[in-house]
C-alpha cells in the first residue's frame, strides 16, 4: 500500500512550461502569489488572476518547477531545457518531499516522464523518495 501525506496534507511538484521571461507575480511583501493551473473545459472555482496565464504553446519554451500543494508557487527559475532544470534542482538540492532531494539523472527522469512529482511516498512503514516512483 502506498500513502502519500505530508502533515496531513497531499505535497507534490510539477514542472511547467513557461516562456523564457516569465516573472511569476509577488505580492505586496514579496511573497510569490500562488497560481493554479487552468483544467482546460472545467469549471473554475477560483477567479481568473488566479490561474497561471494561457500563453501559446510556442511561447512556452521553459521549463520551471512548482510545488501544487497551495495554488502553485515556484521552486526554480524557468530553464531553457529540462537538462538544465535537472541540473539546477540537483545543484540547488530542492526536496522532491521533505527530506527526499535528488541526483540530476534523477530529476531529468522525472522530467521526462512528464514532470509530475508525486508526494512524499510511503511504502509499508517506510517513506521512500517520490522521484524513484516517478
Amino acid at each position: 500500500m502506498v500513502v502519500a501525506f505530508c502533515r496531513g496534507r497531499v505535497m507534490s511538484r510539477r514542472v511547467r512550461r513557461v516562456p523564457a521571461d516569465w516573472q511569476h507575480p509577488r505580492n505586496s511583501g514579496g511573497r510569490y502569489v500562488p497560481l493554479a493551473e487552468a483544467i482546460p473545459d472545467a469549471p473554475a472555482p477560483y477567479p481568473a488572476a488566479s490561474y497561471m496565464p494561457a500563453w501559446p504553446a510556442a511561447e512556452r519554451t521553459h521549463w520551471q518547477l512548482y510545488e501544487t500543494t497551495s495554488a502553485g508557487t515556484p521552486l526554480s527559475p524557468p530553464c531553457p531545457s529540462p537538462e538544465a532544470l535537472a541540473k539546477w534542482l540537483a545543484g540547488h538540492h530542492v526536496e522532491a518531499a521533505p527530506g527526499f532531494t535528488g541526483t540530476e539523472a534523477q530529476w531529468l527522469a522525472a522530467i521526462k516522464r512528464g514532470g509530475v512529482i508525486p508526494p512524499v511516498m510511503t511504502v509499508g512503514k517506510r517513506q521512500v523518495n517520490p522521484l524513484d516512483y516517478t
